[in-house]
Order: structure tokens, then sequence, then C-alpha cells
């Protein structure tokens, strides 16, 4: 999501120098909200344990 979020990001630039201010305007708007979108999902998957992690008990098989 990230990449798209680059993309996005890159497509004003460039229209942007064309003079196309309303698609360079949505595009911008697009790119900001994906990375908003892919930085929650990163900060989601970065605080929340997976279950591996919350058996305590667990050794595994190279424990031996």
């Amino acid at each position: 999501m990230l990449r798209w979020a680059t993309i996005f990001f890159v497509i004003p630039l460039l229209v942007a120098v064309v003079g196309l201010g309303d698609f360079a305007a949505g595009a911008a708007n697009i790119a900001f909200v994906l990375f908003l979108v892919s930085l929650g999902a990163f900060l989601a998957t970065f605080f929340v344990r997976s279950p591996e992690e919350t058996e305590e008990g667990y050794e595994g098989e190279w424990s031996r």
C-alpha cells in the first residue's frame, strides 16, 4: 500500500508541471489517504502481539 501512496505522490508532481492543477490535487489527496492507511496498518501490526508470543509455557521443538 505504501507503494501506491508513493505512486500517487509522484503523479501530482508530474501533473503539476504540465499544469493540470485539479488532477494533481485529487492525486495528492489519494496519496495522503493511502499514506495514512498504510501508517495505521503499520502501527497496528507493530503494537499487536502475535498468538505465538502470548503462549508463555510453550518452548518449541528446539528447546530439547
